[in-house]
């Protein structure tokens, strides 16, 4: 009876200890769960205890596409990594797998969100401090004189060149017509004489 007693009381003490002996994640940067407005440089973890070399991270955006980090390198008990470029606005998750100081592989994760502000678009329309562009003057219908004025002065009466002259056939077609109607009418008028 002793022995199990003995064996039990060396579980309840050998267990926790064992147990405190996994490497856990204490701190991060960016923190976890946190929300930041400027795309982090390098991504660092801290953890209880002493971890190997061949601890290591990757970093995911909402998608599940992996993100490029470089440089990753476990001393003591940090593990970090540089983000060779800046980050889209997004949840982001960091998985890490670490071998711990009782030499066991431990993983684990967590999330931060990138909520950096937008940059806004330029306005189209000009602020105060801008002139308004006057809009170009429309020419004017009025024929522009030639520089040899004087020597047309006597064609005063012609159209300018942009202008849609009359022409002349359309009041000769109608003096033309005129003319045949009062033919035809002395003809007949001729002809019943001769009656």
């Amino acid at each position: 009876m002793k022995r199990i007693f003995l064996l039990i009381m060396v579980m309840l003490f050998v267990v926790p200890q064992a147990a405190m002996a996994h490497s856990k994640l204490t701190e991060a940067v960016p923190a976890v769960d946190a929300v930041i407005e400027q795309s982090p440089a390098a991504i660092e973890l801290g953890f209880n205890t002493k971890i190997e070399k061949l601890s290591t991270f990757k970093l995911y955006n909402e998608a599940g596409e992996q993100m490029e980090v470089e440089g990753i390198a476990a001393s003591g008990d940090k593990l970090s990594g540089n983000v060779p470029s800046p980050l889209d606005n997004g949840k982001y998750t960091v998985k890490w797998t670490i071998i711990g100081a009782d030499g066991h592989a431990v993983e684990g994760d967590y999330s931060f969100t990138l909520d950096a502000p937008v940059a806004e678009q330029p306005s189209k329309e000009p602020t105060s401090g801008e002139a308004t562009p006057e809009p170009s003057a429309v020419p004017s219908p009025e024929p522009t004189p030639s520089p040899d004025a004087g020597s047309n002065a006597g064609n005063a009466d012609r159209p300018a060149d942009g202008d849609d002259p009359v022409k002349p056939e359309t009041d000769y077609t109608l003096f033309i017509i005129i003319g045949i109607v009062l033919i035809a009418a002395a003809l007949v008028i001729v002809l019943r004489r001769r009656k």
